[in-house]
């Protein structure tokens, strides 16, 4: 496959960046592509940790019985 790049910027950090470092622009581009990907998986796993933890938290306070407030939601069934 090829890949075309038409954008001036792009072009010349990746030039500065083989020269720099001696390395081929597929093989540069190739450990980005990797490292964006594990960066946004890694995202998403957070995000559903915290997503876990905050239902967790409200499974706790419901089973305590000692919700403090009632939940309000907003037209899109989100709390708010």
């Amino acid at each position: 496959m090829s890949i075309t790049i038409d954008n001036a910027e792009v072009e010349a950090l990746l030039a500065d960046l083989t020269a720099t470092t001696h390395r081929a622009a597929p093989d540069l581009l190739l450990e980005l592509l990797r490292r964006e990907r594990e960066r946004v998986e890694d995202e998403a796993e957070r995000r559903i940790a915290e997503g876990l933890a905050a239902d967790e938290a409200m499974r706790r306070r419901l089973s305590a019985g000692s919700i403090d407030e009632i939940p309000a939601y907003d037209e899109n069934g989100l709390p708010v």
